[in-house]
């Protein structure tokens, strides 16, 4: 068998559970803004004529719709990145 010291390349490295978790959230807020535009460029692909219309009333529906889903998701991202900091701060006055 191989012992872990014996095995070339750097050692894995292991996370406290706190720290990845809030790595992801700030992953999570890094990729909202590009999700946004996705979900909000839709609507350019539906069709335009022929059957399966979409109608400028639900497509304005589907827009509001997704800016409040947005709003909501930017709001509880920032209410989890917003809590404390891993590092204590300086009390040196």
């Amino acid at each position: 068998m191989t012992d872990p010291t014996d095995r070339p390349g750097p050692p894995t490295v292991f996370h406290e559970r706190r720290t990845y978790r809030r790595r992801r959230i700030m992953d999570a807020a890094r990729v909202a803004p590009v999700l946004a535009l996705l979900l909000w460029s839709l609507p350019l692909v539906w069709p335009q004529i022929g059957e399966g219309t979409v109608g400028s009333a639900t497509a304005l529906i589907y827009i509001f719709s997704v800016w409040a889903g947005i709003i909501l998701l930017t709001w509880g991202l920032s209410r989890l990145l917003g809590g404390k900091a891993d590092d204590p701060p300086d009390t040196d006055a």
